[in-house]
């Protein structure tokens, strides 16, 4: 079973290498979901050619009714993200019906395939009307991967719609579940047959700087005294309990 690990830093891309991941989706702003990082970090991930690299294709946080400019924008990042070496990309673009945009889907699959990048449907698929009518449209689509956690908060709560995309996919599409996968619950995924697990495992950090009194807050809370960083031991326990369970 292959595991992907949701990175916003390079220090996240360190992490996911360490504990032994196979591949990272790099994102940026996780307040909002994740959104498209920036040129420098997908292009020192991408220099590691012992982990694969996905990009994040999302102009901003919010819903995934998108306008003409922000999908120019979207193409504009995945053209970006081919040119720096990544595997693949990203991305999902629904209409004001909860549905996916089959037009704006279907130039950014074609504009992404051209450049011989994998396609992954993000969670904008979560929030769709009608999740087997949706699941096809990606397949027709040609989309490589999608990412879901069944349409419920987490992944384990979505298991039984997980169950049903995985008989309705046939292997057309690989079902790639993500939200709330940690290793005390890793094995249930495990046994549904799936190929791919999706974590965002993580763990707080405390900053090197010296501490010192101040009332002076850059950004919400404690950010300047701990990071958020990609949790190496659940990373590699999730491994271990991929490895563990196939071997029996």
């Amino acid at each position: 079973m292959l595991i992907e690990v949701v990175c916003y830093t390079i220090e996240d891309v360190f992490r996911a290498r360490k504990a032994g991941a196979h591949r990272v989706e790099l994102c940026s702003d996780p307040g909002a979901g994740g959104t498209t990082p920036n040129y420098g970090f997908i292009k020192q991930s991408t220099k590691f050619d012992d982990i694969d690299t996905m990009v994040m294709i999302r102009p901003r946080g919010g819903d995934f009714l998108y306008n003409n400019e922000e999908i120019s924008q979207m193409e504009e990042d995945i053209m970006m993200s081919a040119q720096l070496g990544a595997r693949g990309v990203v991305f999902g673009v629904l209409d004001e019906y909860s549905s996916f945009n089959t037009l704006a889907m279907s130039r950014l699959v074609q504009l992404a395939k051209s450049l011989e990048l994998e396609v992954t449907c993000h969670r904008a698929f979560d929030v769709v009307r009608d999740p087997f009518e949706a699941l096809q449209v990606l397949i027709d689509l040609g989309v490589d991967r999608l990412l879901t956690s069944g349409q419920q908060k987490t992944a384990v709560e979505g298991i039984p719609l997980l169950r049903e995309l995985l008989e309705q996919a046939q292997g057309r599409i690989t079902i790639m579940p993500g939200g709330g996968i940690r290793p005390e619950n890793a094995a249930e995924f495990i046994k549904l047959g799936l190929k791919e697990i999706h974590t965002g495992s993580r763990t707080k950090v405390p900053s090197r700087m010296q501490p010192r009194s101040s009332d002076v807050k850059m950004g919400s809370g404690d950010a300047q005294e701990y990071h958020m960083f990609v949790d190496v031991e659940a990373v590699k326990s999730i491994l271990d309990t991929v490895r563990g369970v196939k071997s029996c």
